[in-house]
């Protein structure tokens, strides 16, 4: 033991702080009062009174302590890293292993001043070398801990074993090299897998306080999935980025990318964007099935009313049509359906979208990239000079958008694309609004279509007839009287049901611009006096399209008044 006069003297915080002008002798007086009220221990009473910051508290102590202070918080650790130290001693002397030196030292972090000597000693026992010490402060070590040490990788293979089945057929999308790794690529590949399994449309992967939350939005609702430990999240992100071709190093900025999976026979294309939130980058991958770019207006659910009036809209050789309705109701779905309808070896279509979300044969299609000056404006103007016969432009925002557009339509092209409003008679408005002169909309605008998606009732489940509500049979008098019983459906569930609803179907209103209607807006009539002139020749009303909808059993009143409202007559 050395004598007593050359054994270091290590001050206490509170004069570290004071002697490196950080706090005064009133400050150190006041929070000493304040830890004998509270008894809190002293940094964290310094730091909750605004005298200083964790940061400085912790550079004092590594000068005092002559350590050096953890800069960047690691993480992965390794597992044969973490087993250099028991449990144990690691809760006891609030250490945490967190690499290996290649000269065999071991690299510790730990805020646990007072058991330096301690820490060295007993490590040195445990690995033969004496380690390197990083001072860290306790909200850090307190992340590392729930991070690194409760949630161990041998910790979370147990979660994916308890959360999912072990049926080695579900693990198709991973390579054999893939399978070896440790249980993060699992959990990734099977939360997909699981999506996929409920046919959902987005996977929402967001950190909370303790844990990491997976919803699945199925049939437009969002729905829990599972939990796992927060302390395996960067993990998981940094995965995900690395499937889509992301910048695992930026965690400051949102990014998006993609990546393409098979799963049995089916080709699926993922859209991944990454946001910072408080507790980490929340995940949100938008899942599209390549099969869905083949579909048809008559697979969407529209009734044979409103197809008849869309294809009457698809034969014009020029003009354009809309596609409107709020985030979610299925306008790219509709439109890549009327490209369907249109796609012929004799036509040149091209598209700008934002993003390109399905990928349909014999079709240019174009990203739109407004970071580097490819926006639907600067696509607009090139595809003119590209000879095409079919324009689609993802959607109308901004009035130079709205102009080129309209002039593309009078100039011998059919364009169509999608605007953000309620019902189809808003179009007109919202065109108007943008700065479009309205005579240059009658004259352009061939039609709108509107249109909302609702869940449909499981054939599983149990259907009861019961009498419609007496508030709609006035609907139900004006247009279905001679065609459906005044009836709606009471569903429950049975054994075999599961979920009440199960997938979606579209209901619409078709606006077509002509006649009166084109004099109309010329004019500059108002929204409801366009409204009422459509109906009168012809269009029906989406909740109208939405009733018979309910009348022949295929959803609820209740989904219907979700998505529109009861119109007033």
């Amino acid at each position: 033991m050395a004598p007593e006069g050359l054994r270091k003297r290590y001050k206490r915080l509170g004069e570290i702080l004071v002697d490196k002008g950080y706090i005064t002798e009133r400050e150190l007086k006041n929070a000493l009062l304040k830890k004998s009220e509270t008894g809190k221990q002293l940094g964290e009473v310094l730091v909750d009174m605004g005298y200083v910051t964790w940061e400085e508290i912790t550079r004092a102590l590594a000068e005092q302590y002559d350590l050096e202070v953890l800069e960047d918080i690691p993480t992965d650790i390794p597992l044969d890293v973490l087993n250099k130290i028991p449990r144990n001693v690691i809760e006891q002397l609030r250490v945490i292993p967190i690499r290996e030196e290649e000269d065999g030292t071991l690299v510790v972090v730990t805020d646990n001043t007072s058991e330096i000597l301690r820490i060295e000693s007993s490590i040195k026992f445990l690995t033969g070398k004496s380690p390197k010490i990083l001072l860290t402060n306790p909200i850090t070590f307190e992340y590392l801990y729930k991070a690194h040490v409760l949630g161990s990788p041998e910790e979370l293979d147990m979660f994916v074993e308890n959360e999912f089945e072990s049926d080695e057929a579900e693990l198709d999308i991973l390579s054999e090299e893939e399978k070896e790794n440790a249980p993060i690529v699992k959990l990734v590949s099977m939360i997909i897998h699981k999506a996929i399994e409920k046919d959902a449309s987005d996977i929402h992967i967001e950190p909370e306080r303790m844990t990491v939350k997976v919803r699945f939005r199925v049939d437009g609702m969002l729905k829990n999935a599972l939990t796992y430990p927060r302390g395996q999240h960067n993990a998981v992100v940094i995965r995900i980025k690395i499937m889509a071709n992301l910048d695992i190093s930026e965690r400051r900025r949102p990014q998006d990318g993609k990546f393409y999976l098979k799963i049995g026979n089916e080709q699926y294309d993922f859209r991944v964007s990454t946001m910072p939130s408080v507790y980490g980058e929340t995940v949100v991958m938008r899942i599209l099935k390549v099969s869905a770019a083949n579909k048809e207006l008559k697979d969407l659910g529209f009734n044979e009313y409103n197809v008849e009036r869309i294809n009457n809209l698809l034969s014009r050789p020029y003009g354009m049509i809309l596609v409107t309705g709020p985030t979610g109701s299925g306008k790219s779905t509709t439109l890549v359906a009327m490209i369907n309808e249109l796609k012929d070896e004799t036509v040149n279509i091209i598209t700008a979208e934002d993003p390109v979300e399905y990928t349909i044969d014999g079709v240019t299609q174009c990203q739109v990239r407004p970071e580097i000056g490819l926006t639907f404006a600067s696509y607009l103007r090139s595809f003119l000079r590209q000879d095409p016969d079919i324009i689609m432009v993802g959607e109308i925002r901004d009035r130079e958008t709205a102009q080129l557009a309209i002039e593309a339509s009078m100039t011998g092209h059919l364009v169509l694309s999608t605007l953000h409003t309620n019902d189809a008679s808003s179009a007109v408005d919202r065109l108007i609004n943008l700065g479009v002169d309205p005579r240059l909309v009658s004259t352009s605008l061939l039609g709108v279509i509107a249109q909302r998606l609702v869940r449909k009732i499981n054939t599983r489940c149990v259907v009861n007839k019961m009498k419609l509500r007496d508030d709609l049979v006035k609907f139900w008098e004006m247009y279905f009287k001679d065609s459906y019983e005044p009836v709606e459906y009471l569903v429950e569930e049975g054994m075999e049901c599961g979920e009440i609803y199960k997938g979606r179907t579209a209901i619409g209103e078709v606006l077509i611009v002509d006649g009166k209607l084109k004099e109309k807006i010329a004019q500059g009539a108002s929204m409801k006096e366009i409204r009422y002139i459509a109906e009168e020749y012809g269009m029906r009303p989406m909740f109208i399209d939405g009733l018979e909808k309910v009348l022949k059993g295929e959803t609820t009143v209740e989904e219907i008044l979700r998505v529109v409202q009861v119109p007033v007559i």
